[in-house]
């Protein structure tokens, strides 16, 4: 998938960058002084989840409105989903002191709710990063209660079903239901939508207390470690007590 973005230039140009996939992007010229200038991803949970949604704007730009939708929902459930795998990444290494792989993260994957639309895989993540709901989050934290006030007709209504309703059910209208004849409204709507969800979720994982959590999870492998220890000597020492009864219970030859 190709990834346009573009920047503005201080003469009033702009650079057009352009990416495949996940490759870098390359350098790109003014269009208006001829200058190069040269593009990195930011620090983020999800460079692909921040990609989509630069697909989605180029694509809303391009006259592609349904593609545009389908696109931006891309984006949020990527950040989801690697929001969780970065939760069970620091499990992982509080036990093994290892990075995990692909291979481990596939099998993570299957805990993930497939299921539910928007709510419950924003619960299951919420809850797990910040122990409470998403909903919950929203009301609690300033930033994030900022950008969900923000949006249009989103007074008085639970944030997890307005993401529900406003975006992740036109996706399924396009993907499930074959309908794209979306508006450009609609399209506009969408890709504000996905960029608040998107932003509501870097907000939760800048709020998240990761070091403290990384201290806890080592602090149980190390309990874990020792009580498995103190088990196995327990074993040891029972054997090693047996072990006389046993003799004296066969007569020497």
């Amino acid at each position: 998938m190709k990834i346009p973005i573009e920047r503005p230039c201080e003469c009033g140009g702009t650079y057009a960058f352009s990416s495949d996939g996940d490759a870098d992007f390359g350098p790109a010229t003014c269009s208006r002084c001829g200058s190069t200038a040269h593009l990195i991803d930011p620090l983020s949970v999800s460079v692909t989840g921040e990609r989509l949604l630069y697909r989605s704007e180029a694509d809303l730009k391009n006259g592609e409105y349904s593609l545009s939708i389908v696109v931006g929902v891309m984006a949020v459930e990527s950040f989801l989903t690697r929001l969780f795998l970065k939760l069970k990444g620091m499990e992982n290494f509080a036990v093994t002191f290892e990075p995990a792989n692909s291979a481990q993260e596939a099998e993570w994957e299957k805990e993930f709710p497939k299921s539910g639309g928007f709510p419950r895989p924003a619960d299951f993540v919420s809850e797990r990063l910040v122990g409470i709901t998403f909903d919950e989050f929203v009301a609690t934290n300033k930033r994030a209660s900022t950008i969900f006030s923000n949006i249009q007709d989103s007074a008085g209504v639970s944030p997890a079903q307005y993401f529900q309703d406003q975006l992740f059910n036109r996706r399924n209208r396009i993907a499930h239901w074959g309908y794209v004849n979306s508006s450009k409204a609609e399209a506009q709507l969408c890709h504000t939508v996905a960029v608040a969800a998107v932003s509501i979720l870097r907000e939760m994982d800048s709020a998240t207390d990761w070091v403290g959590l990384a201290q806890r999870l080592a602090q149980a492998a190390r309990a874990g470690v020792s009580e498995e220890r103190e088990r196995s000597r327990e074993i040891l020492d029972e054997r090693q007590q047996a072990e006389p009864v046993e003799r004296r219970g066969h007569s020497p030859r």
